[in-house]
């Protein structure tokens, strides 16, 4: 008799050890999660997704000897690359309209993207808001953006350009523009402020927001630029001088 009770208690020993397995094993994240996003996305218009950032961490460049600008987020290095594990879907940055652009009316003529692997196929762009959803504008990009290895072992972006009046943002305040396809995009996690990247699924209707990206580890800045048709976006610093 005493065997049997033994052999009981190691049975229910056993049974415990495999419950607790199997509890540890559901919370840990799959593999997959690493290079997706796979829990239920946000849908609709979000309250105070985006806190207050200054404008002056977007960083704007000039382009010489052209009447244009470069608008980015991120740093140049590129440190992983995300996306989904089906389908297509959109990769979207959320920038500010300085206010020394032109300001409804600034039009969009050029894309600078990382592309790990897949392709993205059309620049996307939204007009202003908290989220992508309004005044969608999709440009086929010729030729596709390909992917060409993923970060950190290649660095290296492509540019495409976007014909002069096709993308110009209508709102003063922001507007988000990006890529459409099924490319894993490069992303810039090395601490650079202002997190704007949006990831949505198929052409933007449904997004997974910046505050969720990084609440699950994702966070960072997407390495996707514009150049903007505006000289003014680049502040001109007034030297004084005197005459002798």
């Amino acid at each position: 008799m005493q065997k049997y009770v033994k052999f009981g208690l190691v049975v229910v020993v056993v049974l415990a050890i495999v419950a607790v397995a199997a509890v540890l094993s559901a919370a840990k994240p799959s593999a997959k999660v690493k290079t997706s996003v796979l829990a239920a996305p946000f849908n609709g218009t979000p309250t105070g997704q985006l806190p207050p950032v200054d404008r002056a961490q977007m960083k704007i460049t000039g382009v010489p000897g052209r009447a244009q600008s470069v608008l980015s987020f991120d740093d140049g290095s590129c440190e992983s690359g995300l996306g989904l594990t089906s389908g297509t879907w959109s990769s979207l940055v959320n920038f500010d309209v300085p206010p020394q652009c032109i300001q409804a009316g600034l039009s969009v003529v050029g894309l600078t993207a990382k592309a790990n692997s897949n392709s993205a196929n059309s620049f996307l762009m939204y007009q202003s808001g908290v989220a992508p959803g309004v005044g969608r504008v999709a440009i086929p990009l010729a030729p596709a953006m390909a992917g060409n290895g993923a970060c950190p072992t290649v660095q290296t972006m492509q540019t495409r350009a976007i014909a002069p009046g096709a993308a110009v943002v209508a709102g003063t305040a922001n507007f988000f523009a990006g890529v459409y396809g099924g490319a894993f995009m490069g992303r810039d996690t090395s601490g650079v402020p202002a997190v704007r990247e949006f990831l949505c699924v198929g052409n933007g209707a449904t997004c997974y927001t910046p505050t969720y990206l990084t609440s699950i580890g994702f966070g960072g800045n997407w390495m996707i630029r514009v150049l903007v048709e505006d000289a003014n976006c680049v502040p001109v610093e007034l030297q004084s001088f005197s005459v002798q």
